[in-house]
């Protein structure tokens, strides 16, 4: 029995752990995903893809055709700074609420792990180096071979 529900509170304590995470980088998400695939996701504050979307429901934004999505972690941070204000543009009186179909989404896109993109880049970097190196060493013979005639 205390063992189901030592389960339970870790699985509540990674849900909330989840949540308060900042937003995800949108540079290792765009390595396996089109740039149109997540504009509707970016952050409004932080410009990173959100992590537990929130959409922003103000009526002096209600014409606006983008969808104003904010991180719940950078809105938190935002409003303890900023209390009842709006991370749009300066006014009071916003509500927000969990965008389920966003959060959907964002949970269906592919990704990469950050240290897999790591390793990734540091590989290509090291390739075209060498590749680099090999290169310079011809272009050196045939510089030599030239000063040589």
């Amino acid at each position: 029995m205390e063992e189901e529900k030592s389960k339970d509170n870790a699985k509540l304590d990674l849900k909330s752990i989840t949540e308060q995470q900042s937003c995800f980088d949108k540079n290792w998400i765009l390595h396996l995903n089109k740039q149109e695939s997540i504009n509707d996701f970016i952050c409004l504050i932080c410009k990173q893809v959100a992590n537990n979307p929130m959409e922003i429901n103000c009526s002096q934004h209600e014409n606006m055709d983008e969808s104003l999505i904010v991180g719940g972690n950078c809105l938190n941070q935002f409003l303890n700074q900023n209390p009842n204000s709006c991370p749009v543009e300066p006014h009071d009186n916003c509500s927000y609420f969990r965008s389920r179909v966003a959060k959907r989404y964002i949970n269906e896109l592919d990704v990469i792990c950050p240290r897999q993109l790591q390793q990734e880049q540091e590989q290509q970097l090291q390739m075209s180096t060498q590749q680099g190196y090999e290169e310079g060493e011809t272009s050196e013979i045939v510089n030599c071979d030239f000063k040589g005639k």
